[in-house]
């Protein structure tokens, strides 16, 4: 018997979190629900503790949901030094913390699919405003997003190279970086595919409200069954989540001119509406995945 952490920003389970704590104890093992804000490292000369509040973590794994959405830089560091401290006291962390800090980036994304040869659109990051717009004239419709987050936030399509030299200013103003991408004419729809350990677990159609382009859930998008084979996207989902070393990933893959492209690679993804398309959730197949980690 094992214990095993979820280890989330949330004060509170969200469904996926609460899904794993349920399979975790079906299979006999005991489940811990760990908000990263309660976690605390203390240091002592030769001498180091971390606790959640004055208890010492005794779990022997951890699944890492969530490490905070807006956070100062100063609350990443620590958040990231804490986990990179628990994560070498021999605690398995499923995703790991560097690939899950990977999944984080889509700079760092993009840059580890392409030089694999893994299809993704054009991308551009620069904070050189003039050759930003350089770019927007060439690319004519393009889509601007954060290089960090998820759920579609943020993300702007644009087709005007003037408008989008505004948007771009600001976004420098800011200190924010340009992340630049050619928006890629799906068909109303694109593709979420959950590989776990190597293996697809499933995938399903992500499709467009009507009068939108996105196709995030939480953008109003809903799922639909991809039925027919898919050999040709489950094999760039696989090189793609093995591409940045993460054990599970949702990878979200677009149609274009008979192709396909990767969007994005998320570390922790939500399966909410996946497990209610697909009729059974991940979460037991996750914990089996972490037992045999903590066994190795």
């Amino acid at each position: 018997m094992y214990t095993i952490a979820i280890i989330a920003d949330s004060p509170l389970p969200d469904r996926p979190c609460r899904e794993l704590y349920d399979a975790i104890k079906r299979r006999g093992h005991v489940p811990r629900y760990v908000p990263i804000s309660r976690i605390t490292t203390s240091f002592i000369t030769g001498n180091i503790s971390v606790k959640i509040r004055d208890r010492a973590i005794d779990f022997d794994a951890a699944f890492l949901r969530s490490i905070g959405f807006l956070l100062d830089l100063e609350q990443f560091l620590r958040r990231v030094t804490t986990l990179r401290i628990i994560e070498e006291m021999g605690i398995v962390l499923v995703n790991p913390l560097e690939p899950f800090l990977r999944s984080r980036n889509k700079l760092e994304i993009t840059y580890e699919l392409a030089r694999r040869g893994i299809p993704v659109p054009y991308t551009t990051c620069t904070e050189d405003l003039y050759y930003a717009y350089i770019e927007a004239k060439r690319l004519e419709e393009f889509v601007i997003k954060p290089i960090t987050g998820s759920r579609g936030f943020g993300i702007t399509k644009l087709n005007d190279p003037d408008i989008a030299f505004q948007v771009m200013k600001v976004l420098l103003g800011y200190r924010k970086p340009i992340y630049m991408q050619e928006y890629v004419r799906k068909p109303g729809r694109d593709i979420r595919v959950l590989v776990i350990d190597g293996q697809v677990f499933g995938c399903m159609y992500r499709i467009a409200p009507e009068g939108s382009w996105k196709t995030n859930v939480a953008q109003g998008g809903r799922g639909e069954p991809c039925n027919e084979s898919r050999r040709d996207v489950e094999e760039i989902a696989i090189k793609a989540t093995e591409a940045l070393g993460l054990i599970y990933a949702g990878v979200d893959i677009a149609e274009k001119d008979g192709s396909y492209v990767v969007l994005e690679v998320n570390g922790s993804p939500d399966w909410r509406e996946l497990s209610q398309v697909l009729g059974r959730s991940p979460a037991e197949k996750l914990v089996e995945v972490i037992v045999r980690l903590i066994k190795r």
